[in-house]
Parts: C-alpha cells; structure tokens; sequence
C-alpha cells in the first residue's frame, strides 16, 4: 500500500496552503464503475504468476472509489489531483479459480470548461473535457494474502463529464472516462459520480467594460429650400411647415424633420463600502445592513457591475494564520449577505482576506484596532442610456 501512502501524504501537504483560497475544489467520495477492455488473452499474456508455473490471469470490472484535490486556474478551468481504487477479481485465464485483484490509480487531471470557448454563462449545468496523465499499480493476490502478479504501468486519460452547481460552494459531478495503457496498449473505462466542494467560492469571470463611444457629429446633407415666408418657432432651424416635431428645446439637436436625435451616453457606478466587526467576530452588526442594502440595489441598477470584497482583522489573536480566516471569513459574510439576502449573483463578487497587514489605524490601541477589524468593499460597472443629443454634446 506505498502507492496508497503517498497519495493521501500529497493531499494532505497540498491540501494544507490552499485551503484559504478562493477556487479551491476538494471531491471527498467519487464512485464509479470500472470497465476492463476484455481483452482476456492480452491480460493474460501479461499477469504471469510469479512463481514461473505458468498460469496467467485476467481482471474482471469491478468497483471504483477514489478523492480528488483541484485549483481553479479560471472560472471553467482547474488541475486536480485525483487518487483512487478499484478492487476486483482476477480469474486464472483456464477458469479455474479467482483471486483478489486491486487496480490503485493516481493522477493529475486538467478539467476544461466549455464555457472557456463559447463564453460564461449564468447556467447552472457546467459541462467539461478532462485531459490526463498518471501511473496504475495492479496487485493480484492469493487468498493468503501473497502476491500472484502484477503490474504497474503509465496511464492517459481522457473524458467528459459535467458539473450542476447546486450553490455557489457546491456541485454535483458526472464524468465518462477512457483510460489508456501506455506501457500495455489496451484501454479502460470509467463512470464515475460525486461531489465537489469549492473553499473560498469559484473564479469569478473578468467583465470586459467596453469604452464610452463618443457620438459622431450629425451631417445632414439634405438640400433646403428657405422660403422666406415660413417661420421656424422653434429656432431648431426647421421651418414650421417641415417640422415633425415642434417645440423642440432650444440646446436640443434635431435632425431634418426637426425630431431631437438620441444618442446613447455610458453612466460609470464606482462605490464604496465599510462595514466594522466586533473583536474576534466575523458576523454583521445590524447597523450595516442598510449600507449593504444600497450596494445591492446599485448592482441592480448596474446589471454588469462587479464588487471585490476585502477583509481585514487587527493585530490580536493567538497567530497570523488565525486571523487571516478571520478576515476571509468577515469577506465571505458581507457576499453572502449580498447573495442571500438580496439576490446578488455569487459571479458578480470576489472575496479576499489580509489578516493585519493593511492596517488603516495603529493596532496599540483599541480604537485603532476597532478601525482595523473591517470589510472594504469596492463596487465598479456602467450603463448605457438613450438621451436627446444636445448641442454642447457635438464634437468641434
């Protein structure tokens, strides 16, 4: 069980400086079948007993258990590590006899979103291609427990599969998997199923603001014909008789017809947001939940408008380590409270912690510590408008 050993060792260092980042996925439980080409003479060929009497086997399917441990390198993209099991019978290739047989795989998957070439989306349903490599050790033992045969070989792998997030924390995961023996030529397969946690909330996707686009000048080069005789009430420059639209206002650009010409015009939203915690607490104080309440409402206002929530903590506390959770935890309060409470997508927010690095007030003091125990959150978007173009608008 070396291979077994060293697998949960490397989950376990991995696992340890990551946990307190955002994208981080843990899948604790997948299970799967696991299929066998079937090719019973090629096995055979290959799981010679080792005693050198001559008798070869051949392993049957059985069933899959296994762990992964990923990092999201986009939204739809993440590297796991995953480790698994399958534990089976190998028959004697006359038929004679069964034996235990356990197939243990370890591997480092790359699993691509779809929504990294079509664009993201609001869907819950997240499909995806599953590209990998790793090694497959495969023991076939006696009913004493001694070592018949085996193998350990270089396996690929590729698959499909898709993600149902069921929040923002947590997704049910499907995959069908092909597994290639590199070292033998033959191929596996695979179903598996489980669930898959995110600590810190997924990648949020980057809003590209498109920049304002100034109007181009109105050019009208309609011949007029001036008949000294009509009059223009107006002053737009349109005699009554031609005129769509009469009373037009007097800074108000129209064209032929006399009609105002619309214009579409960017509103930029950039906010800010503070709220303050009690010592060594992480949940919000009723007094700022109108606050939170307003940047909900801009949000709503702004449908494209993002917000980065950064948490801090004062210099108190048992370690550094402690209070940079602390500080994501009182990050991941306030979008919660945003999410939850008001509806804002979980996408459309990020969250970081900085301990007491970023202090505002000197920390020897307990109103500065009071100050330093805080979310800031900053909100950025736009929105673009139809107005009447008005003259002080044209470009000279």
């Amino acid at each position: 069980m070396k291979l077994n050993k060293i697998a949960l060792a490397l989950f376990a260092v991995t696992a340890a400086p990551l946990a307190a980042n955002a994208g981080v996925t843990i899948s604790p439980l997948l299970l799967g079948y696991h299929y066998s080409e079937g090719a019973e003479d090629d096995q055979a060929e290959l799981l010679k007993d080792y005693s050198g009497n001559g008798d070869s086997y051949y392993k049957e399917d059985g069933l899959y258990t296994g762990a992964a441990l990923g990092i999201e390198l986009t939204p739809s993209t993440q590297f796991q590590v995953e480790y698994g099991v399958s534990n089976t019978d190998a028959i004697r290739q006359d038929g004679s006899n069964s034996f235990d047989a356990e197939q243990e795989m370890i591997s480092g998957n790359f699993l691509i979103g779809t929504e990294e070439l079509t664009g993201y989306t609001d869907s819950a349903l997240k499909p995806y291609m599953l590209i990998g490599a790793g090694q497959s050790k495969l023991e076939i033992k006696d009913s004493s427990g001694d070592k018949v045969s085996g193998t350990k070989d270089t396996i690929g792998n590729l698959g499909l599969g898709a993600m149902y997030r069921m929040n923002d924390a947590l997704s049910l995961r499907g995959e069908a998997r092909a597994i290639h023996n590199f070292d033998q030529n033959w191929w596996e397969g695979m179903a598996l199923a489980g669930l898959e946690v995110v600590l810190g909330g997924h990648l949020a996707p980057t809003v590209a603001v498109p920049p304002m686009q100034e109007p181009e000048p109105v050019i009208d080069n309609t011949p007029v014909v001036i008949v000294e005789s009509d009059l223009d009430s107006d002053g737009d420059g349109v005699s009554d008789s031609m005129d769509a639209c009469p009373g037009t206002p007097m800074n108000v650009v129209v064209d032929e017809r006399g009609c105002p010409v619309p214009v579409d015009i960017t509103d930029e939203l950039k906010m800010e947001l503070r709220v303050f915690f009690d010592n060594d607490k992480s949940a919000i104080k009723d007094q700022y939940k109108p606050e939170i309440a307003k940047v909900a409402e801009k949000m709503r206002e702004y449908p494209n408008s993002m917000a980065r929530v950064e948490g801090h903590a004062s210099k108190t506390g048992p370690s550094a380590r402690y209070n940079q959770r602390l500080s994501e935890a009182r990050a991941v309060a306030v979008k919660s409270m945003l999410t939850n409470e008001f509806g804002i997508a979980p996408n459309r927010l990020s969250t970081v912690g900085y301990g007491y690095d970023n202090p505002i007030a000197p920390n020897d003091t307990e109103e500065g510590r009071a100050m330093n125990r805080r979310v800031y959150a900053i909100i950025t978007g736009d929105k673009t408008m139809t107005v009447e173009q008005t003259k002080d608008m044209v470009v000279q």
